[in-house]
């Protein structure tokens, strides 16, 4: 039996690293974007985690070399008919994937299973307009996929059990680790757990009471490195529930439960200071080079990823 043919819908930040994950587990890909310029982009940026991947004895050389050619381009629509599964990776704007879908939904064959890569929008928002709710759902990949195994797959209101069985099949046969998500909400789990975290840190550091500088620091060397062991749940049971309901009963109360995004970060956003890529946000990044900031970040997750299965850290089958 041939392997299924695999859309990928969007050539960009995340939709070159969706296929390239595809195609590494023998899948044939399309991969289709509006911008035919939007190709040789990706192509290079795949041959370059290829690339890395090897040079981390992740992969072999013969089976690097056989990932490209298994990735097929179009700016057609019509490209994606033959494909069994299609994930969609186009801007976070609920609008234009709400008017992709419906440009797509001709080209489809009746069983195609379409799935969204959103980070944010709730899929009741978008379902409609597929005109297959029921074989519809998320593939929220995290940047960068080829290195980060987890994705989330969420079960809709109209989604079939059969849609959702079936996509988490397909990603653990491509090596992932996906998580079903029960109820359709804004930003799933691993966002949501982001954003709360970020919530408070920001309200701590308008309050005056640590600087941003520091708290990143604090964070990430203190209970941060423990997060890819225990996660969050098993961490307190690791501290104790007893120690944890205590802490809980005085910390909850004084912990930040803003409605709306902080000033600070609304100010930022609209003065077009947008982070590392515009150089600046709420750090000075004016002589950073982005390309090779997240070359290095990359290498750096290859590295801890790389010591986590030294460890025997990672989840098995």
């Amino acid at each position: 039996m041939s392997a299924e043919t695999i859309g990928v819908l969007g050539a960009g930040l995340m939709g070159h690293g969706i296929a390239q994950i595809f195609a590494a587990a023998g899948h044939p890909v399309v991969m289709v974007d509006a911008d035919p310029t939007a190709f040789d982009r990706a192509r290079a940026k795949i041959r370059q985690n290829l690339d890395l991947l090897v040079e981390y004895e992740w992969l072999d050389a013969d089976a690097a070399d056989a990932v490209l050619p298994r990735i097929g381009t179009s700016t057609n629509l019509a490209a994606l008919r033959p494909a069994d599964l299609i994930i969609e990776a186009v801007a976070e704007d609920a609008e234009v994937k709400r008017e992709v879908y419906g440009k797509l939904a001709p080209h489809l064959r009746p069983e195609t299973i379409l799935a969204t890569n959103t980070s944010s929008i709730p899929i009741r928002v978008l379902a409609d307009a597929t005109g297959r709710p029921d074989r519809f759902t998320t593939t929220h990949f995290f940047r960068p996929a080829y290195i980060i195994p987890m994705v989330e797959v969420t079960k809709g209101e109209h989604t079939s059990e059969a849609t959702v069985t079936r996509v988490l099949e397909l990603l653990r046969g491509a090596g992932l680790r996906p998580v079903r998500i029960n109820v359709d909400l804004p930003g799933q789990v691993a966002n949501r757990l982001r954003q709360a975290l970020f919530r408070e840190a920001l309200d701590l550091v308008e309050r005056g009471v640590i600087s941003a500088e520091d708290i990143d620091e604090l964070a990430g060397l203190s209970f941060g490195p423990r997060m890819p062991l225990m996660g969050v749940i098993r961490d307190r049971d690791l501290v104790g529930l007893d120690i944890t309901t205590k802490g809980a009963e005085r910390v909850w109360p004084d912990l930040s439960n803003a409605a709306e995004p902080h000033a600070s970060l609304r100010d930022l956003a609209a003065d077009g200071h947008l982070g590392l890529k515009t150089g600046r946000g709420f750090c000075d990044w004016s002589d950073v080079d982005f390309a090779a900031y997240w070359t290095k970040l990359e290498r750096q997750q290859l590295e801890i990823f790389g010591a986590l299965r030294r460890a025997d850290a990672l989840p098995r089958d």
